[in-house]
């Protein structure tokens, strides 16, 4: 299967994030999404079939492995795009929305975030495949510091 449209960006950033995302989204089905220069000084991202099918594989952008290093530059600029990725608005939208003094408490006493989210995650009783794998398996998986997309 393949993706039935190529998008466009001007901005290379929002492109790979747009990439991301979508590589993201379709891991269980082994799709690669790539990003590469479009044809009005912009930037295309399709699943790689597509571009290999166009014969555009010479040059892709390597996309992030994570976004650990995310500065508070860019965050800004995420937030101020006038087109929004959707799982960027969702997840800006969740802390907008979150009371100003649990956001304070967490930052000052450094609650690990991360460690909330597995939480979560290890209650739902799926891997990080949205698969199902029990209760008991999910916080097992999710409660190994360790892992990595598979």
């Amino acid at each position: 299967m393949k993706q039935n449209a190529i998008e466009f960006y001007d901005d290379l950033n929002n492109a790979i994030d747009r990439a991301v995302w979508l590589q993201f989204q379709y891991r269980n089905e082994g799709r690669d999404f790539v990003v590469y220069d479009g044809p009005e000084d912009n930037f295309a991202v399709s699943d790689l079939l597509t571009a290999q099918e166009m014969e555009l594989d010479n040059h892709f952008y390597p996309l992030v492995d994570n976004y650990k290093n995310l500065s508070y530059e860019r965050l800004e600029a995420i937030a101020k795009e006038s087109y929004i990725h959707e799982h960027w608005e969702n997840l800006l939208g969740k802390f907008s929305v979150m009371e100003a003094e649990l956001l304070r408490f967490m930052v000052l006493y450094q609650i690990p975030v991360e460690k909330l989210i597995r939480h979560q995650l290890a209650n739902r009783g799926f891997d990080q495949n949205n698969q199902w794998v029990g209760f008991d398996a999910s916080k097992e998986i999710w409660q190994n510091d360790e892992l990595k997309n598979s």
